[in-house]
């Protein structure tokens, strides 16, 4: 089974909607200006596309020398700039790259150290982490997984063998439970990888897309973001410690309790902004917000 060649050229879901959501927030302007600041534009997203073409190519020398012009349908961008849900600046791209028929029969670790021969080669700075070949190309790093067919979905290099990934049906099932909920789950994760990466969670991007869709699954009213953010800190310290199937995938992610300081300082960051404001303090309640989410969340 080929990777659709459409999807490594063309984005996976619509891109955020930044109105949605935010209207009636007492800090309404101040998260569209995060917002703003923390979506990718559509040419940062192009850009990290492209960063993955020159990978692709040396690659391809190897593993397909013979095959003729057009008939390439061996990757595909997946992850966070797949389903255009990452974080400005982006600073990673997850690649799947389809191994030759020759090589099905391979190891998750063999199919990992193909990839690192090859590329190690052709670009300073390659290195191998347990699931993923890693290509520092400028400011991006291009993280290659080389992966099989399997049933309808992927094998794609975990920690211990292969793990298996379905990257059409997340997206699907993202664009889904955007259509369900106004855009709101794309937000929430957009607002819970910028705290991530100013905090430095310990939960992995992955799971907190996972656990927002799940959230607004059993959400019993439109959330504004602001309210999501305060009821999902606190709704997934319950939901957690627990193991996440991804979307056409049959490989379990595990969430441990390890994150559950970080959240619950949040919380009570956000608690506290929402005391403010009801003092009529924006400027104290906003200052609680960035202190919470990072630099990208402005004051008045």
């Amino acid at each position: 089974m080929p990777l659709p060649p459409a999807l490594a050229k063309r984005p996976a879901a619509d891109p955020i909607k930044l109105p949605a959501a935010l209207a009636g927030a007492p800090l309404g302007a101040n998260f569209g200006e995060f917002l703003r600041r923390a979506v990718p534009s559509h040419a940062a997203y192009a850009t990290a596309r492209a960063v993955c073409e020159d990978v692709t190519l040396a690659l391809r020398a190897e593993l397909y020398p013979k095959s003729a012009a057009g008939e390439y349908n061996d990757y595909l961008v997946a992850g966070a700039v797949g389903k255009r849900t990452a974080v400005a600046p982006i600073a990673e791209v997850d690649m799947l790259y389809l191994l030759p028929a020759k090589l099905a029969a391979q190891k998750a670790k063999d199919a990992l150290k193909i990839g690192w021969a090859i590329l190690k080669n052709r670009f300073d700075g390659v290195t191998m982490s347990e699931s993923a070949v890693l290509v520092p190309r400028g400011p991006v790093w291009v993280r290659v997984l080389p992966c099989r067919e399997h049933a309808g979905a992927y094998l794609i290099p975990a920690p211990g063998g292969w793990s298996i990934s379905n990257p059409i049906a997340e997206a699907a099932t993202l664009r889904l439970s955007d259509s369900l909920y106004g855009g709101r789950p794309r937000l929430l994760m957009t607002a819970l990888k910028a705290w991530r990466r100013h905090a430095e969670v310990p939960i992995s991007s992955f799971a907190l897309e996972l656990l927002s869709q799940e959230f607004f699954a059993g959400a019993p009213r439109p959330y504004e973001l602001e309210r999501a953010l305060v009821d999902f800190w606190a709704w997934a310290r319950k939901r957690t410690p627990c193991a996440l199937k991804p979307p056409g995938g049959q490989t379990s992610i595990d969430v441990g309790a390890e994150w559950h300081g970080k959240a619950k300082a949040a919380y009570w960051r956000a608690t506290l902004a929402d005391h403010h404001l009801q003092k009529g303090k924006f400027a104290d309640a906003a200052a609680e917000w960035r202190e919470a989410l990072g630099p990208l969340f402005p004051l008045p």
